[in-house]
C-alpha cells in the first residue's frame, strides 16, 4: 500500500509560471460562489450550480474538509499577478492499494481559453507522480466537455472507457455518459 499520510501534515502549497496553488479557505467564499453560481462554469460537474452562498460554502467546506480527512488535496488556483481566485484542482479518491489518483479541476469562465488549466494541471499531475509517487491518474469527463477532453489529450492521458448512460442526470431527468481518461507515470515521464 502506497503511504501518502505524511503529504497531509502541511498543506503543499504549489507554484506554476503565473499561479499560487494554496489551500482554499473561508475568505474565498464570495470569489468561489461567483464561479460556482454560473451554469457555464458547473454544467460538467458532478453538483449542482449554486444559488445562494450558502449552496457554495456547503461546496468550499466540502473542498476543504477533503484535506483534513486526508480524502484528497484541494487546491485553490490563484492567479499571482492580480491575486484572484481563478478556479481549483483537485487530486481525490486516492487509491492507495493500486497507487492510483482522480484528478479533477474547476476554472472561472474568465480565465477560460488562457491556458491557465494547463498549467495547473500539469504541476499538479507531477506532484502526483514525483511527490505522491502515484502510478496512475485518471480522470471521468462527460464526453461533451470537449475542452476537458482536449486538456487532458495534451497532458498525455488517452480515453480508457466510455461509459453509456451511467449517471442519472436529475435536473434533466437523463441519463449521461462518462469518458475516464488515465495517464501512467512512464507515460508522463515521457
Amino acid at each position: 500500500m502506497l503511504e501518502i499520510s505524511h503529504h497531509f501534515e502541511a498543506f503543499p502549497m504549489l507554484e506554476t509560471e503565473r499561479c499560487t496553488l494554496r489551500e482554499l479557505t473561508d475568505d474565498d467564499l464570495p470569489t468561489f460562489f461567483e464561479m460556482v453560481r454560473q451554469n457555464e462554469v458547473t454544467q460538467y460537474l458532478p453538483w449542482d450550480t449554486a444559488q445562494t452562498p450558502e449552496d457554495a460554502n456547503v461546496y468550499l467546506q466540502q473542498n476543504i474538509s477533503r484535506f483534513r480527512e486526508q480524502k484528497g488535496i484541494v487546491w485553490g488556483v490563484v492567479n499571482r499577478e492580480q491575486d484572484a481566485l481563478m478556479g481549483s484542482c483537485t487530486l481525490f479518491n486516492l487509491d492507495t492499494a493500486h497507487h492510483r489518483a482522480e484528478l479533477g479541476y474547476m476554472l472561472g469562465s474568465a480565465w477560460w481559453r488562457q491556458g491557465f488549466m494547463y498549467e495547473v494541471c500539469a504541476r499538479v499531475v507531477a506532484f502526483g507522480f514525483s511527490e505522491m509517487n502515484f502510478h496512475s491518474l485518471m480522470a471521468r469527463i462527460d464526453p461533451a466537455n470537449v475542452g476537458s477532453q482536449k486538456l487532458l489529450e495534451k497532458l498525455g492521458f488517452v480515453q480508457e472507457a466510455y461509459f453509456r448512460e451511467d449517471y442519472y442526470d436529475k435536473d434533466t431527468g437523463t441519463f449521461g455518459d462518462t469518458a475516464i481518461f488515465s495517464i501512467l507515470e512512464s507515460g508522463w515521464k515521457k
